[in-house]
């Protein structure tokens, strides 16, 4: 048995996965979660929320390809009507529960990326999320998750993770295999005060001069569950102490997710220092009698979402929060006997918050040019967490996914990388070429949205803004004192015609311009 089959055997036996049975410590606490940060971890505040849609979300009857003949001919009875959708191009719309969620997409706070998926697609729940969680290829089994090497290489075993709170916390009784690296850094729970009180009650018992661990691959295991438990004392306090300092200040609906995200909401706003919460939403498994049942869940994620970002703003810490919403596969494009869908491949991701590029990545996949009665795949899914590893977590995507991936324009914000594993510092300043350019609204991501990338020696003032044939500035977006590194930034070019445009750099008493162009 491996650890992590090990870990997910043994942590429902006790009860909540971060509570261990009455065995003592094999070894002692670290120290203080106060500790100094590790060299490499980032002080930016930043934070990842994971929403995992468990069962294969239908994306088809998520966002519906309304504009498309070969999505009613192949769904008569689950295709939803076109007056229904709410239309978001002449092309696909949202099913009628995401509604709360259009103030979001219209104001740039919520994208979609079509057509996510893997090489080689396997069917099966278990497989097809193990792919997933740890980052890896359908012909690859891996024993780490794709978040469990992020953490390792911010901060090796041993060390410190952050100063107030663990690195990562997971709402719900066993802790992701995302989370999975050399050692557990992250930490499952469902309710912070039950969680502290049972943390309490079983640490404060353990045995200060504890048997050694026996030299086999158990006792290694049984160690690994030592550490993890040992963890949970480390950052209980820190745990309740922030959930305690700050209050929700919107109503959350009476739902599941909502409750997992309104814990999330204070923990983020009582300054934890935890860098990825994962919360999840079941039941998208719709094999038959599909139409009410995703109606619903499509209606809580919404909801819950909506309340969630709300929360955020009215807190505080909106600027610094981005969630993404992924689920093991798709549906197939036929609805079956059933009035349901059986598993199926790519399909949507979603992204919300405030530092996101909002809008439609990528078009529709071909509903007639299928791959066993499959859609095709249009973007890699470990292309979107490439992306969100180099501009929003600052980390090394071509170490921690084995490979290079091609990023997309997911943050609309610089990226901090002064404390990036190998990231080499610039001898000079640089402002480079926008990619692509031209650029235009009818081009791979599907909206007219440009990348462009610059290099400081030194931490400086920086302004970065877009200018118009006529020498007006018409945005501005970088204006602030950046860490030294380089840094990736993304222009929406929404509501701007075609023609000319210039960017300029200012960072200290560097200065250049450089010409882009707009085509629609």
């Amino acid at each position: 048995m491996n650890r992590r089959d090990f870990i997910h055997v043994m942590m429902p036996l006790a009860g909540l996965p971060v509570v261990w049975p009455m065995w003592s410590f094999a070894k002692p606490l670290r120290g203080s979660a106060k500790s100094k940060y590790p060299t490499n971890f980032p002080d930016d505040g930043r934070v990842l929320v994971l929403v995992q849609m468990a069962g294969g979300n239908d994306g088809l009857n998520t966002i519906v390809p309304f504009g498309h003949d070969a999505y009613y001919t192949a769904r008569p009875q689950l295709a939803i009507p076109p007056d229904q959708v709410i239309k978001l191009n002449n092309e696909v719309g949202f099913h009628p529960a995401l509604q709360p969620l259009q103030p979001m997409f219209d104001s740039g706070a919520f994208s979609i990326i079509h057509g996510a998926g893997y090489p080689n697609p396997d069917r099966s729940h278990f497989r097809s999320t193990d792919i997933w969680l740890t980052g890896s290829g359908s012909e690859v089994v891996s024993n780490t998750g794709w978040l469990g090497r992020y953490f390792d290489l911010l901060c090796p075993p041993g060390e410190a993770c952050g100063t107030f709170g663990p690195p990562a916390i997971q709402i719900g009784l066993t802790s992701s295999l995302a989370l999975l690296g050399r050692d557990q850094k992250g930490i499952a729970l469902q309710n912070p005060l039950q969680f502290y009180e049972l943390v309490q009650r079983q640490g404060s018992g353990h045995n200060s001069d504890p048997k050694p661990t026996p030299t086999t691959p158990a006792g290694k295991e049984l160690e690994f569950l030592r550490d993890t438990a040992a963890s949970a004392v480390e950052f209980a306090g820190d745990i309740v102490k922030a959930y305690e300092d700050k209050k929700n200040l919107v109503t959350y609906p009476n739902e599941s997710l909502a409750a997992q995200l309104q814990i999330v909401a204070r923990m983020i706003a009582g300054g934890l220092s935890t860098r990825v919460y994962i919360v999840s939403i079941r039941g998208f498994d719709t094999h038959a009698a599909q139409l009410g049942t995703h109606q619903a869940l499509l209606d809580e994620m919404a909801t819950s979402i909506t309340a969630f970002y709300q929360d955020l703003i009215a807190l505080g810490v909106a600027d610094r929060v981005a969630g993404l919403c992924f689920s093991e596969f798709g549906r197939r494009v036929k609805e079956n006997a059933s009035v349901g869908t059986d598993h199926g491949t790519a399909a949507p991701l979603f992204m919300f918050g405030k530092p996101i590029t909002g809008g439609i990545f990528g078009s529709q996949p071909s509903l007639t040019d299928l791959e066993n009665g499959d859609l095709k795949m249009a973007f890699d899914y470990r292309q979107i967490y490439a992306s969100l590893l180099e501009q929003w977590l600052a980390g090394d995507s071509q170490q921690i996914l084995g490979g290079s991936f091609n990023t997309l324009p997911l943050i609309n914000a610089a990226t901090k990388v002064e404390d990036r594993p190998g990231t080499a510092i610039p001898d000079t300043y640089f402002l480079a070429q926008n990619y692509p350019n031209p650029f235009s609204a009818n081009g791979t991501f599907g909206n007219p949205q440009t990348t462009i990338s610059f290099g400081l020696p030194r931490r400086t003032y920086v302004q970065l803004v877009i200018i118009n044939s006529v020498g007006q500035e018409i945005a501005r977006l970088v204006d602030g004192e950046q860490p030294a590194g380089q840094h990736t930034v993304s222009w929406s070019a929404n509501g701007h015609a075609s023609g000319t445009y210039f960017y300029r750099l200012r960072a200290g008493s560097f200065e250049e311009t450089k010409r882009m162009a707009l085509v629609r």
